[in-house]
């Protein structure tokens, strides 16, 4: 009777054996294939990079890490880009790349904000990146380019920017309801305000209200009702431009006017592949040649002898720039540049 009882027992036990060594095995299995996801390399469109030159920054000089953990914080994208093995080009063979911009068909782009603060570099980012993509830029303005003379080179800029026929779409605005309009995120173009807000002063009196580059000039040495009204209200538009796209856009990458100065192939290389458009370095360094860096001031530094800015000015200005180097910080992102005061003309 023992010998009756002890087979089925054995073969019992043969069976729970090999039945636990096969859901052992399909568990490591699972776990294996679970883990290599986890454990995928970044894409590296989100890895920070400052690029080859040591830049001064406020608070921080070392490279920004991303916290890949929280969407509330990724939202900035960091794109990394080589150019150190572009090949040199004939500069001669460039003329081609003024003439094949293309407008693309209606409703074949995403939407990709370039956003800024008046005086930022848009109009020659866009520029540039038309050259680099060999696809027309539109507007968020277009309205009005329709009636300026640009509106032969920026052509998509003359159509409704949600027509989608330009590689990405000029903008200052920053308002809530605006920013969500842009399903592929923006490119911010950040200066220095001290900078961009003397421009826009002289901008604004000369093109808008025809006054004489002099008397705007004389505007700002005697500082006069002209210049201190407007410099609070638009330095907020600075602060607040830069604000409401850092932390409402939900995919951005970030360009400093001054990076893009100082190392244009590398900069434009960059927003290139933010735009998902293939990097070709010919057209990129073509469009680097044709719209040259302007190194900054050449707009008004010539004119500008003084500092036109008040303490009270500094102050307030100050303030902003705290404001948004605070924003950025607390996105993990890389901090503003320590931005000169106001450089005179040497």
């Amino acid at each position: 009777m023992k010998s009756i009882r002890v087979i089925p027992l054995t073969l019992f036990t043969i069976w729970l054996v090999i039945f636990c060594c096969y859901y052992a095995k399909s568990v490591l299995k699972t776990d294996e294939v679970a883990g290599s996801k986890r454990m995928a390399p970044p894409r590296n469109d989100v890895i920070s990079s400052r690029g080859s030159r040591p830049i001064k920054y406020n608070n921080r000089t070392d490279d920004t890490k991303i916290n890949n953990e929280s969407r509330t914080l990724n939202n900035i994208l960091h794109v990394r880009v080589d150019t150190s093995k572009f090949q040199k080009i004939d500069l001669q063979s460039c003329k081609s790349t003024l003439l094949d911009i293309e407008v693309a068909p209606a409703y074949s782009m995403p939407l990709t904000a370039l956003a800024s603060f008046p005086r930022s570099g848009n109009t020659w980012s866009r520029s540039l990146i038309q050259i680099a993509t060999k696809y027309s830029t539109g507007s968020a303005h277009w309205e009005a380019e329709r009636k300026i003379d640009l509106k032969n080179w920026f052509k998509a800029g003359s159509e409704d920017f949600k027509l989608r026929k330009g590689v990405c779409v000029k903008t200052h605005f920053y308002g809530e309801n605006h920013i969500p309009n842009f399903d592929n995120g923006a490119i911010l173009l950040l200066r220095n305000p001290y900078y961009s807000l003397v421009s826009e002063f002289m901008r604004f009196y000369s093109r808008l209200r025809n006054v004489s580059m002099p008397e705007i000039i004389r505007s700002m040495r005697n500082r006069d009702e002209r210049w201190t009204k407007f410099l609070p209200t638009y330095a907020e538009k600075w602060r607040d431009t830069a604000i409401n796209w850092i932390t409402l856009c939900e995919r951005l990458m970030i360009v400093f006017y001054e990076d893009l100065e100082e190392n244009p192939i590398h900069e434009l290389t960059r927003m290139v592949k933010f735009l998902g458009q293939p990097v070709l370095p010919r057209r990129i360094q073509c469009a680097v040649h044709f719209y040259a860096p302007m190194k900054g001031r050449q707009d008004h530094a010539s004119q500008m002898t003084f500092d036109p800015y008040t303490p009270e000015m500094h102050g307030i200005v100050d303030g902003y720039i705290t404001e948004v180097n605070r924003t950025l910080l607390q996105k993990n992102a890389n901090p503003l540049p320590v931005y000169e005061k106001y450089l005179l003309s040497s």
